[in-house]
């Protein structure tokens, strides 16, 4: 490895308390989010392997092609995020173009890292700085449109997180105050198309579901979680006593997907081998249509020349131990 790039197109990161590998071969994917002190990587990984995707056929389904390239860990959905869509007389493929392309590395160094890529289907250019202080994961991203004319810029983080940190003892807590599920695919627990109370949703037979608890058995879930008072979610895993903590900025991405998927669905890529749970700060709700005053699936606009930046933060301590950057008493 030189300079913490190496052959594939990884970088290494490191802190004292954290490691970051990067796939800059592959969409700027952050594969894994190792705590140096357990050991633990608390990303998922797909229990295919993926090895080098242009060693991968296409089939020419753009979902079929993605998820067969798809490691685990965290993409960044731009410019589409779920179904292919034609928008400005172009297809855009499933979960869009950025997360299949490879990314310039700009800068690197011991803890950080900025990478860099032009998309085809959207004149959009993305920019990313990674960058590691303590147990703090800190990720800026930039959008910018190098064309004239306006454009329609769906935009999702989709990082999924898997064993052994997550478990059936884990708690999920947010900020969020409502949860949205899809209105075609909830997964198998829930009623499709039904706002409810975060952190309950309702279930198919009318139920209230906890949702801040991850089951022992299998289940799917999908939806959204909406009308943010802060913009944060946490996973606490008594197992391993780690707890990880996202912060984002509620005006970039208002709402975040929820997925999960336990060992409940068949055929492929699943092929009840996934164990996941996902929460993807994310600029629009997933699907089209409306849950009474919702609008699924509207992108927001990215006005010709326009500039939008995100900024998002991970943070990975022991359980009871403060983060970097808290008053000790």
């Amino acid at each position: 490895m030189s300079d913490g790039l190496d052959r594939a197109g990884m970088v290494l990161l490191r802190s004292a308390a954290l490691e970051v590998h990067i796939w800059a071969g592959k969409g700027a994917d952050i594969c894994s989010l190792i705590d140096r002190r357990s050991g633990i990587d608390l990303l998922w990984h797909t229990p295919w392997t993926v090895g080098e995707p242009a060693g991968i056929p296409w089939t020419g389904d753009s979902q079929t092609d993605w998820l067969a390239r798809y490691p685990g860990g965290w993409q960044q959905l731009v410019p589409n995020a779920g179904p292919a869509r034609v928008v400005g007389g172009v297809r855009q493929g499933y979960h869009g173009e950025a997360a299949i392309r490879p990314w310039r590395v700009l800068d690197v160094g011991a803890d950080r890292v900025v990478l860099a890529v032009e998309l085809f289907t959207a004149p959009v250019r993305l920019t990313r700085s990674v960058r590691l202080d303590g147990d703090t994961l800190a990720v800026e991203d930039e959008l910018v449109n190098l064309s004239d004319e306006a454009l329609d810029v769906r935009w999702v983080q989709h990082p999924g997180f898997g064993a052994p940190f997550v478990d059936e003892h884990c708690v999920i807590e947010s900020g969020a105050t409502t949860f949205v599920s899809d209105a075609e695919a909830p997964g198998s627990l829930l009623a499709a198309d039904r706002a409810s109370d975060w952190p309950f949703a309702v279930g198919s037979d009318g139920s209230a579901v906890d949702l801040r608890r991850v089951p022992s058995g299998r289940r799917s879930v999908f939806g959204a979680l909406t009308d943010f008072e802060s913009a944060w979610f946490s996973i606490t895993s008594p197992t391993t006593g780690l707890v990880m903590r996202m912060d984002w900025d509620a005006d970039v991405f208002p709402h975040a997907w929820f997925w999960q998927e336990l060992h409940a669905s068949a055929g492929f890529p699943w092929f009840r081998r996934a164990y996941v749970v996902a929460v993807e700060p994310a600029n629009v709700l997933p699907g089209e249509g409306a849950v009474g005053k919702r609008v699924r699936g509207a992108a927001p606009r990215l006005d010709p020349t326009e500039r939008r930046r995100s900024e998002l933060t991970v943070t990975v301590r022991a359980i009871g131990q403060p983060a970097s950057g808290d008053l000790l008493p």
